[in-house]
């Protein structure tokens, strides 16, 4: 199935060892955080961290209802994480405090994308660390804005809309990590358009 592409850079993968891909988190354990069974995603181990990559997969790919199932500290740490991103999860009966956490970590992700979505809007792409010595391609940017332009006018799902912007910025990020350069989008001048200015530059030498 898909996967968000910053997982697919942080994990490992492979089909062995049982049903569907695992997906680990080192290239030399035995053990993946989590499998991959198109449908279902199961992991050996109430991993908070791999739990919530599991939720991150499972909104990636449109689930609203999902259903929990294994230990209690499982269940649990599957309903807060699937219901900070907006799944419903079955399977487990939360307490008070638990409701309480849920708001807090709703919170700390409502105040990031704040700091996310104010940070692409100051600087679309980031300058390489001073030591690299190479400036952000001015083509890519000017590539950038011409897609977030596009999204915000033809997108109205936030949250389909910022997963779209940062694909494409980090896909553009890793082309500039690859030493590729842009060229910066112009207007392309079509035969009438060439016409008027020769004809204004005509008009300027007669007067």
């Amino acid at each position: 199935g898909d996967v968000p592409e910053s997982l697919r850079r942080r994990y490992y993968t492979d089909e062995r060892g049982g049903a569907g891909l695992g997906f680990y988190v080192d290239a030399t354990v035995q053990r993946p955080a989590f499998r991959d069974e198109g449908r279902r995603l199961a992991t050996a181990r109430a991993d908070p961290s791999a739990i919530r990559d599991m939720a991150a997969v499972a909104q990636h790919r449109g689930w609203t209802i999902v259903t929990a199932r294994g230990s209690p500290e499982f269940r649990r740490e599957a309903w807060l994480a699937g219901r900070t991103l907006g799944i419903e999860v079955r399977g487990y009966r939360p307490t008070e405090r638990d409701v309480q956490e849920l708001d807090r970590r709703i919170d700390r992700r409502l105040a990031a994308r704040e700091r996310a979505r104010r940070d692409r809007e100051d600087e679309p792409l980031r300058r390489d660390p001073p030591e690299r010595g190479r400036d952000v391609d001015a083509g890519a940017q000017s590539r950038l804005r011409v897609v977030e332009a596009v999204v915000r006018d033809r997108v109205a799902d936030p949250s389909v809309r910022d997963r779209i912007l940062t694909t494409a910025r980090e896909r553009i990020a890793d082309w500039l990590e690859r030493g590729a350069r842009f060229e910066p989008l112009g207007v392309r001048r079509t035969p009438e358009t060439v016409a008027e200015v020769e004809r204004g530059r005509e008009r300027g030498r007669v007067r």
